[in-house]
Formats: structure tokens, C-alpha cells, sequence
């Protein structure tokens, strides 16, 4: 990239000067010294014009690479290299016949497409409603069940655990004060009724047994137990009934102890049991097990998102298709029409009209999906981008005058305006350059694209600017200044600013009028001073 003339002529200026006015103030402090000649001259008008200068390739105003839809095998290619082209015209076709599995592909892609747009505008069933409101049920059953397992985990009912051992406490004491009951109850004076009836009997059958051996021929014998006479027969019947009842209420007895027992039993081991329960709901509830809790988490999070999802669906389907879904799934249908119907023709037209610039295949070739065919430009309007510093961009407009000029061409000169400025510059090497680009006026066979071009922009048109020869300019610790000379032909001091050059001119600004004499001084031949013009010899 070239920086503006401008910037180049005063750096060589300002060294100039340096030197140049050293080497007078140094001469006019010699005393005896011939010194140099003094001149005037007119305070004159020019137009200065500040430009920014670049360069770039040339580039045209459309470009691209066309590439086949589907492979198969090209059957015709109806252009070739320079040959001009209309928009929509056929270039290069493809035999469909050898592309039968991408052609499939594209019908079936285009079916889908269609199938969802026709879903998504098919108004819900009572059907689909009903399912989503029980899925919404269903969701909020296994949600509700998901935090009873995590609160079971977390937040342990203590009291019902305790009250599970207050209650098997109270029933071993049931237990016991039935078997203790048992003990003295009515079981066991049956027992003891039993036992004195035996032993009555016993002593009834003993003393007929020997009222009968002592008269055998008696058919009824004296019991005194009863007072009255009996068979011995009677008397045995009866003493055998007694062994029996007494067999009775033992049993009965000793059945009802072991009941005693074993309900005791039970109860003390009920009350080991609660008791166990609620140690370990203690220890859980200060420490629960940690997988398990993740685990509880997880099963939350996910009950809790199936239900979110079951209640989107059902607002779904009651509110029907948004826009934005209807235009997306309508677009989805136009792209695979547009693939399907590329494909059926297998045919690359031309997007632009333009120039053929490459042609890649020829007739009987093999060609594949995406491979490049040809390249095409649409030369009709050229442009140049160039690169422009930071410190030159902001002074550049839209709509800025271009002379253009082309390495390869030195006898043609162009015109053009600034199209478009970047606003994001690029770094390269620390500095910070932005893209401008320039739009050529009319066309040139003769220029073809990316040739380099010379761009000269002109940012600033200042007419009547004042101008005053090189030589006029002087400076001191104050700074810049001209000697104007006086009707009374004195000269008098005037503070300026220098700024562009132009031929042995310099554009001024300060107390100055178009007219005014200012002096020049005109250096001559002399011995050389302490260093000469820039620190060497004389002129």
C-alpha cells in the first residue's frame, strides 16, 4: 500500500527546512559574511487537493463456481472459455439415468418434508388431546411418587416409628398380663376342681373294690364316700369320668400357658423389631446413603422434566402451529423441491449473466456431487479493494473521486468513485488497514481481472487556497513565518502553518492575502558554515 504524496513531500520539506533555514540564520549571524540574496514574490491562489493512494487487484462484480447438483455422467457441456452467457441458461447437463440412488434420495427427502408440513397444519384429534391429558396424569403420578421416595429418604416420619414401638410396647404388656392371668385364672381351678373330683373318686372306687372283696356275692357295696350303695361297675364308670376330666382341664391348662407363652414371644420380638425400625430410621434421617439420595435426585429431575414436556405438548396441540414453524417446515418442502427438481433435470444453469471463465469437465466424463464445473464472472462492472491505513480511512467518504492507473497497462488511466468503506479493519503486521472499494467508471476490454491497479482517492478539494514558494518559508523557536514586506518596503513578521506541496510551492494558512509580497531568500555560494546544509558543506 502507498501512503498519501502529501505525507511523503512534507517529511522531505520539514528536513529541508530544518536544514535549509538553519544554515540562513546561521549565515545571517555572520558578520562580514556575504550572506544570501533577498527576493519577493506574490502570495498566490491554487487549488490544493489532498488524495490517499493504494493499490489492488481488479475484480469483477460478480464471480462464482458453479458446481454440479448429483453425479452421473455429463452428457453435454454447451459452453467454453470467454464465451458470454445469459442468466438461466443451460451449461453443462448431466445423464439423470446414472443417478437413480441420489434421485431416490431427493424424492423421499422431498415426501418427508411434505408429510411434516401437512402434520404441522393438521388441526389435534380429540384423540391426541385426550392422550396428551393423560400423559400430563401419568407424568404428575410418577412426579408426585418421585418426591415421596426423596422426602422418605430425606425427611424420615420419626414418629411414626416410635409410635409403631409404643404400640408393641403396650401389647407385650397385654401379653404378659394375659399369661398371667392364665396362671391363677379359671383354667387353673379347673385343674385344681379336677383334681380333688379324681381324688374323690379314687376313694370311693378303692373302698367298693374292698366292700367287693370282702362280699363277693354282693351285687352293690357300701360307698361311704357317697353315703349310698352302687354297683362297682358305677363306681369305676365314675372314677374313669374323673381321670378324664382331670386329662381335660390340664390340658386345657397347660394349653393356654403355652398360648401365654408364645404370645409373649411374639410380642417381645414385634417390640425388638420397632424398636430396630427406629434406630435405623434415625440413622437415615441424620445420614442418608448418598447413591441412593443422587439416585432419588435424578429420578425427580427426570419426572419433573416429563411432565414439563407432556404439558408443552398438550399446549401445542391446542394452540396449533406457530408462523415461524409453518414458514420454516414451508421452506424445508421448497429447498427439496428445488434439489429434486435440479436433480430430475440434472442440468447447472447459469445464476448471472456473465463470462465464462473456466470450464472443468467435458462430455463423458464422470462427475460427482458438488464437483466443480465451470467458473463464472459478470464483468459488466469492475471494482478495486485496497487497502487503506487507520489514519487515512476516516478522511475517505463514499462518493470520493478515484484515478485509476494499471501496472500492466501504463498508457491507460481510469476513473471511479469509492463504493464502500469496511468498518472492521484487519491487523497485518501491527497495522491496523481497512478495505475501501473502488468502482470503475465504464469498461475496458483490455483490463482484465486481477490486474494491479493504482488507486489515487481525492478526499480534500480546497480552491483559493494560499500558496507561497519554499524558499519563503522560515521558522524560529516560535515557529513557522514569512517576511511580508510593507507599502514603506520594511518587512514585517507573519506566523503561518505549511502544509501540502505543490511544484516549488507551499499551501499556507495564517494572516496572509492573495497579492502580498513575501520575501524569498535565495541561498548562494559560500565557504561552507559549522556543518553546511544538513549538518555538510555549502551550496
Amino acid at each position: 500500500m502507498k501512503v498519501r504524496n502529501v505525507i511523503i513531500i512534507a517529511g522531505v520539506l520539514a528536513l529541508a527546512a530544518a536544514g535549509y533555514f538553519g544554515w540562513r540564520q546561521w549565515r545571517q549571524g555572520q558578520p562580514g559574511e556575504v550572506g544570501a540574496a533577498t527576493t519577493t514574490a506574490l502570495v498566490t491562489t491554487r487549488t490544493a487537493i489532498t488524495t490517499v493512494e493504494s493499490s489492488g487487484p481488479v475484480e469483477p462484480q460478480q464471480q462464482a463456481t458453479l458446481a454440479l447438483k448429483s453425479g452421473g455422467t455429463v452428457t453435454a457441456v454447451n459452453v467454453q472459455v470467454g464465451q458470454g452467457v445469459t442468466a438461466g441458461q443451460v451449461l453443462v447437463v448431466v445423464d439423470p439415468g446414472t443417478a437413480a440412488a441420489t434421485l431416490a434420495q431427493a424424492q423421499a427427502d422431498r415426501l418427508s418434508a411434505q408429510t411434516a408440513l401437512d402434520d404441522l397444519l393438521t388441526p389435534a384429534t380429540a384423540l391426541q388431546i385426550a392422550n396428551a391429558e393423560k400423559a400430563i396424569v401419568d407424568a404428575q403420578a410418577g412426579l408426585d411418587k418421585a418426591q415421596d421416595a426423596l422426602e422418605a429418604l430425606t425427611s424420615i416420619d420419626l414418629g411414626y416409628y416410635q409410635d409403631q414401638v409404643d404400640a408393641a410396647q403396650a401389647a407385650l404388656v397385654t401379653a404378659q398380663q394375659n399369661a398371667e392371668k392364665t396362671n391363677i385364672g379359671d383354667l387353673k381351678a379347673a385343674v385344681e376342681r379336677a383334681t380333688a373330683e379324681l381324688e374323690t373318686k379314687t376313694n370311693a372306687l378303692n373302698d367298693a373294690q374292698t366292700a367287693q372283696a370282702q362280699c363277693p356275692d354282693c351285687t352293690t357295696v357300701f360307698v361311704n364316700a357317697l353315703g349310698r350303695r352302687m354297683k362297682l361297675s358305677d363306681v369305676q364308670d365314675q372314677y374313669d369320668a374323673a381321670v378324664t376330666a382331670m386329662r381335660i382341664a390340664q390340658l386345657n391348662y397347660e394349653q393356654a400357658l403355652t398360648n401365654s407363652s408364645d404370645a409373649v414371644k411374639t410380642a417381645e420380638d414385634n417390640l425388638a423389631d420397632a424398636q430396630a425400625n427406629l434406630a435405623d430410621a434415625q440413622a437415615r434421617n441424620q445420614n442418608p446413603d448418598a447413591l441412593e439420595l443422587a439416585q432419588r435426585q435424578a429420578a425427580l429431575t427426570v419426572a419433573q422434566a416429563t411432565l414439563a414436556d407432556a404439558q408443552e405438548k398438550l399446549a401445542d396441540l391446542q394452540a396449533g402451529p406457530e408462523a415461524k414453524d409453518v414458514a420454516d417446515a414451508q421452506r424445508r418442502v421448497e429447498i427439496a423441491q428445488s434439489k429434486l427438481d435440479a436433480l430430475e433435470a440434472q442440468e447447472l444453469t447459469a445464476p448471472f449473466a456473465g463470462e465464462v471463465l473456466a470450464v472443468n469437465v467435458q462430455v463423458g466424463d464422470p462427475a460427482s456431487a458438488g464437483q466443480a464445473a465451470l467458473m463464472l464472472a459478470n464483468r459488466s462492472q469492475l471494482h478495486v479493494d485496497v487497502a487503506v491505513d487507520e489514519s487515512d480511512v476516516s478522511t475517505i467518504t463514499v462518493g470520493d473521486p478515484v484515478t485509476l492507473t494499471v501496472d500492466a497497462l501504463p498508457n491507460l488511466t481510469l476513473t471511479g468513485s469509492v463504493g464502500a468503506i469496511d468498518t472492521f479493519g484487519q491487523t497485518v503486521q501491527g497495522l491496523v488497514r481497512y478495505t475501501v472499494r473502488v468502482d470503475v467508471a465504464g469498461s475496458n476490454p483490455t483490463l482484465y481481472l486481477n490486474m494491479t491497479a493504482n488507486a489515487t482517492i481525492v478526499t480534500n478539494v480546497q480552491a483559493e487556497a494560499l500558496a507561497v514558494p519554499l524558499d519563503a518559508v522560515q521558522f524560529d523557536d516560535a515557529g513557522e513565518f514569512v517576511n511580508r514586506q510593507r507599502t514603506d518596503g520594511a518587512f514585517e513578521r507573519v506566523d503561518i502553518v505549511s502544509g501540502e506541496t505543490e511544484d516549488d510551492y507551499v499551501f499556507v494558512t495564517g494572516d496572509l492575502r492573495a497579492g502580498d509580497r513575501v520575501e524569498v531568500i535565495a541561498p548562494v555560494d559560500t565557504p561552507a558554515g559549522p556543518g553546511g546544509l544538513f549538518g555538510g558543506g555549502g551550496r
